[in-house]
């Protein structure tokens, strides 16, 4: 009786041991009746649960990122491709524990794109000791998607793409842009002691405006009024760190 009790003792302690990998994903926006296109600005916001036993510690890196009709979105950058993506580190996940995120992005450009609709989705996976490899016990959660209207002449000229540049193993995202009136300043993926600069220069090349900031996190989100600058087509250019990272055309109403 001793040795089947044993028995049965170790079969119990074996499958407690085995976790279960399960992160699902819900996006809540762009959300349905959303219109995308060239200036039309969104926010991407996602919440991200750990369903399974296996908890997500503070060393495994939790990734999620948009799709468009099943590929990831891209951008250029030095003449090549990059993917957008955004990282969760230094936060620990147990069953039932939730992160949200909320990305700006100005607008989105379809090359080539015509007036239709296209699957605009989230999706996450999470890499560390414990998950790198491993199959998740529900993969269909893994994604959350909408079926949006794209319009390719949406929006206004004063809305740009967004631009990514390498920076060490992440990637730095601006999603800024402008409203005509006001300036939205969001600048994600930060190590959290860079040097930020948005500057407004006029078509002669003469800089009518700055503002600098110092990333205390990894993300700056700002607003800048336009009030006072001159009417009609500035550059908003962005430098981190000493490097420009991008240029946008806007208009001041």
């Amino acid at each position: 009786m001793k040795k089947i009790l044993l028995t049965l003792a170790l079969s119990a302690s074996l499958f407690v041991a085995s976790a279960q990998n399960d992160l699902s994903i819900a996006m809540t926006s762009p959300s349905a009746g959303t219109t995308l296109g060239p200036g039309l600005a969104f926010d991407f916001d996602v919440t991200i649960t750990n369903l399974g036993s296996q908890a997500v510690s503070a060393t495994d890196t939790v990734i999620y990122y948009p799709l468009l009709n099943g590929s990831l979105l891209v951008t250029t950058q030095g003449g090549q491709q990059v993917p957008i993506a955004f990282s969760i580190t230094g936060t620990t996940m147990n069953t039932n524990d939730t992160e949200s995120r909320s990305i700006s992005f100005g607008g989105l450009s379809i090359q080539n794109g015509m007036a239709t609709n296209v699957d605009f989705c989230g999706g996450t996976f999470a890499i560390g000791s414990n998950w790198n490899g491993v199959t998740e016990s529900d993969t269909t959660n893994n994604t959350d998607c909408q079926s949006l209207p794209y319009d390719p002449n949406g929006g206004t000229i004063g809305l740009a793409e967004n631009v990514l540049y390498s920076q060490g193993s992440l990637a730095v995202l601006d999603g800024s842009y402008s409203d005509g009136t006001t300036f939205y300043t969001n600048v994600y993926n930060l190590r959290g002691s860079e040097q930020v600069v948005v500057s407004f220069v006029d078509l002669t090349g003469r800089t009518v405006y700055y503002q600098r900031y110092t990333a205390s996190g990894n993300q700056i989100r700002s607003e800048i009024s336009l009030n006072d600058m001159p009417k009609g087509i500035l550059l908003a250019v962005l430098e981190v760190d000493g490097k420009q990272i991008n240029a946008k055309k806007i208009i001041v109403q």
